[in-house]
C-alpha cells in the first residue's frame, strides 16, 4: 500500500462520518471465473479494506460503489448508498461482460437504501441480502448463499465497543488540548499535572462508558450515563481527598467531567447499533429530517413504533432476512410473519422499505 494510502486509511478511523471515498472501482479477489460470486460494497476506504481482508481466501469479483466515502449502514440510512449507487457501478464496472451470472450479494445493513426489484428491473441482477459482517462472507459463499440466523444480527462486542471509545477519545483529546494549551499559554498557566488529570477523567468517562454500559439492558441511555458521572464524581473526590490537590483542580476536573457526560449523554445510545437514537427520535418527533450531533449531520429515518398489518402479509419473509435485531418470526401455520420483539426495534427501517407487501409501518 501506497503512503498515501496509508495516511488516508489512518484518517478514515478517526474521520469516518466527513467521508473517505476510493474510486469506484470493480476488484478481481483471487483467480475468479465467469461463474464466480459478485459481491459488492460501499467505496469507504476502511470498509473496502476490511471487506477484502475478509474475502482475501476466495476467488469472486468485488465491486465498489459509490457512497461519497461513507459506511454502509449510514450511506444506506443517509441515502448516500442507494438503488442508484448499484446500478452506476454496474453499469460501469463492465461486470456484464466479465461474468455470466447474475446474482449480485449485497451487505446486509445496505437494506434501508438499496431496492433489489428495482436493481432486477433496471439491470436484470438478482440482488440478494448476504450477512451483516464481512467475516462471514466466506461461510456464506460456502453455504451456497444461506444467512444463518447468527449472521443476519447485527452486534456491539467489546473489540466494537473500544474501536468506537478510541475513536471519540482520540477527537475529543484532540479538540481539548488545543483549547488547554491554547488558553494555558495566553493566561501564562502552564499546568502539566492539571491536563493529565483531564486526560484521565476523559478516558474514564469515554472508555468506561462505551465498554460498560451497552451490556446493561436500561431504556434511556442518558439516565445510565448519569448514574455512571455519579461514580466518576466520586473517584474525583476520593482522589483529590487523598492526594490532596488544590481545590481549582477540584472544581476543574468536576465541571470538566460534568461536560463530557452532557456530551454522551445527549445520544448515548445513538453511539451504538443495537439501540434506538434516542436524540433521533427526540428530533424526528419535532418534525426535522436531519439531526446534527458531536462531529456530523445525519439524515434521519422515521421514528416511532414498528407495526405490522398481517392482513396484508404475503410471508415474503423479506423482513427476516434484512432486521439485524430479530425482530421476526415466521408462522408455520398461516404462513406470515409476526412480531416477536418489537421493544428491539432501533428504526433502521429496512424491512418498511423492502416488505414487497408494504404490510409495516413505523407510527
Amino acid at each position: 500500500m501506497r503512503i498515501k494510502d496509508r495516511v488516508k486509511l489512518f484518517f478514515s478511523f478517526f474521520f469516518r462520518w466527513t467521508g473517505f471515498p476510493i474510486e469506484p472501482t470493480l476488484i478481481k479477489v483471487g483467480n475468479p471465473t465467469n461463474e464466480s460470486p459478485v459481491l459488492l460494497t460501499c467505496n469507504f476506504i476502511l470498509t473496502v479494506r476490511r471487506v477484502l481482508k475478509a474475502i482475501k481466501k476466495l476467488d469472486c469479483f468485488l465491486l465498489i460503489a459509490p457512497s461519497k466515502g461513507i459506511n454502509v449502514w449510514c450511506g444506506a440510512c443517509g441515502d448516500d448508498f442507494h438503488t442508484d449507487s448499484v446500478l452506476s457501478i454496474i453499469k460501469t464496472s463492465g461486470i456484464n461482460d466479465v461474468v455470466s451470472n447474475r446474482t449480485l450479494i449485497l451487505p446486509q445493513l445496505s437494506a434501508p437504501g438499496i431496492d433489489p426489484t428495482i436493481i432486477k428491473k433496471k439491470s436484470g441482477w438478482t440482488a440478494i441480502f448476504g450477512p451483516v459482517y464481512a467475516k462471514d462472507i466466506p461461510s456464506f459463499i460456502n453455504s451456497k448463499l444461506k444467512k444463518s440466523e447468527s449472521q443476519k444480527i447485527v452486534r456491539f462486542p467489546i473489540s466494537h465497543r473500544a474501536e468506537m471509545a478510541t475513536l471519540y477519545f482520540s477527537i475529543l483529546i484532540l479538540l481539548f488540548s488545543i483549547i488547554f494549551w491554547i488558553v494555558a499559554i495566553f493566561l501564562s498557566i502552564l499546568n502539566l499535572i492539571l491536563y493529565l488529570e483531564t486526560v484521565s477523567i476523559l478516558a474514564i468517562i469515554i472508555y468506561g462508558s462505551m465498554l460498560i454500559l451497552p451490556s446493561i439492558p436500561f431504556k434511556s441511555g442518558k439516565i445510565m450515563v448519569w448514574i455512571y458521572e455519579g461514580f466518576v464524581l466520586l473517584l474525583i473526590v476520593l482522589f483529590n481527598l487523598f492526594i490532596m490537590v488544590s481545590i481549582f483542580h477540584l472544581i476543574w476536573n468536576i465541571i470538566f467531567s460534568f461536560l463530557i457526560s452532557m456530551i454522551m449523554a445527549e445520544d448515548f445510545h445513538g453511539l451504538t447499533p443495537i439501540y434506538k437514537s434516542e436524540l433521533g427520535e427526540k428530533t424526528w418527533k419535532k418534525g426535522n429530517e436531519k439531526m446534527r450531533f458531536l462531529f456530523g449531520e445525519y439524515k434521519l429515518q422515521p421514528y416511532g413504533q414498528i407495526a405490522i398489518m398481517r392482513d396484508k402479509c404475503i410471508g415474503c419473509k423479506v423482513c427476516l432476512e434484512v432486521c439485524p435485531r430479530s425482530l421476526y418470526v415466521y408462522n408455520e401455520i398461516d404462513k406470515k410473519v409476526d412480531l416477536r420483539t418489537p421493544e428491539k426495534c432501533i428504526n433502521c427501517n429496512a424491512c418498511v422499505k423492502r416488505c414487497l407487501a408494504q404490510c409495516l409501518e413505523i407510527k
